[in-house]
């Protein structure tokens, strides 16, 4: 254990200090609360929102591509059927047009499918390299405030104390019996004194 004092010289930089620590955790639990919040919503999102919407996208333009070779093979057919050579460059078009579309909503689905994973697993990388954090937020900086507000407490406390008195530290009453010897000793050293300070008797 040191043998140094504690060398406070201001309790309200303490609790200045305490402050702080307080402020700190709510700024850190409320940081938290937010990655979190911003990871469950992003998860949330493409899984209940993204994910369905191109799936119906997905056999919206299935049907586009079925319709679009309809239209193409029955173009064709007219034409076979009349001998003619009636265009169908608009069908092909129309047809690679459609093929286009549902190939971006298929890899659409595949990349929304790719991120929800991949957040996923960040989210469970998030709360484990958070979680000392956490601990520290929740337990030891509050613990650390309380062990603060003790300490002032018990400073002010000491400041509020009387100042000792120093005379009856310094020459404390003595007990009567102590009183009366020394008094006592007093008188029989005074008789003494006077017998030595008579004059002597005159022998003649």
């Amino acid at each position: 254990m040191s043998s140094q004092g504690a060398d406070v010289r201001s309790i309200d930089a303490i609790d200045r200090f305490r402050v702080s620590v307080v402020e700190f955790i709510d700024a850190g639990r409320v940081s938290i609360t937010e990655a979190d919040s911003d990871l469950d919503r992003n998860i949330i999102w493409l899984e209940r929102e993204q994910v369905p919407y191109w799936t119906r996208q997905i056999r919206k333009r299935q049907e586009m591509v079925t319709r679009a070779k309809s239209d193409l093979y029955r173009k064709q057919m007219q034409s076979g059927a009349n001998d003619g050579r009636a265009s169908v460059v608009d069908e092909k078009v129309a047809l690679q047009r459609a093929v286009r579309r549902l190939d971006e909503a298929q890899s659409k689905l595949q990349v929304t499918r790719k991120w929800t994973r991949k957040l996923q697993q960040q989210r469970i990388t998030f709360k484990a390299a958070m979680s000392g954090f956490s601990v520290t937020v929740d337990h030891d900086l509050p613990h650390a405030v309380g062990l603060l507000k003790k300490i002032t407490e018990n400073l002010e406390s000491y400041l509020n104390l009387s100042p000792p008195d120093l005379h009856r530290l310094i020459a404390p009453d003595q007990p009567v019996d102590e009183r009366e010897s020394m008094r006592r000793t007093g008188d029989e050293s005074t008789g003494e004194t006077a017998e030595e300070d008579s004059p002597p008797e005159d022998r003649t």
